[in-house]
């Protein structure tokens, strides 16, 4: 009993380190498997074309998609597979899609015919969205071919 009136301070001291360090190395192994969560954006690739009804422009873009991310390595895998197949119908489905539908601003339509076309080479739908970045319009006297 004298013990314990003596030392009851360094006890509850003691208790309080031990819980802290519990909180401390919990919080550290989250933020640690956060860190480790692969990104569900696959880039598919670079595009440049010019719509055959308006030869006067060069557009070019970058092309991502968002995947289900429990099926982001079937997805990136078949994208890589069939990269050129995809690049080729992309760019016919843009080289003849209406002006119009290239000027708009939310590209809905446009984002809509691509996902058609990126899920045809797919056999399942992992695609969730599409997201084009990078989008540029030039002048073809601008545009230099190497």
């Amino acid at each position: 009993m004298i013990f314990l009136r003596r030392y009851w301070v360094v006890g509850l001291v003691l208790a309080m380190v031990v819980i802290h360090a519990a909180i401390i190395s919990y919080v550290r192994s989250q933020v640690a498997r956060l860190k480790n969560v692969p990104s569900t954006t696959v880039a598919v690739g670079d595009f440049q074309f010019q719509n055959i009804e308006d030869l006067s422009k060069v557009y070019s873009f970058r092309l991502h998609v968002i995947v289900d991310p429990q099926r982001r390595h079937y997805a990136e895998e078949r994208l890589l597979q069939n990269k050129l197949e995809i690049h080729e119908q992309v760019e016919q489905l843009l080289r003849q899609s209406p002006p119009e539908l290239l000027d708009d601003p939310t590209q809905t339509v446009l984002r809509d015919r691509l996902i058609e076309v990126l899920l045809g080479q797919l056999s399942e739908p992992v695609i969730q969205r599409v997201i084009i970045t990078g989008w540029l319009e030039l002048p073809v006297s601008e545009v230099s071919r190497p």
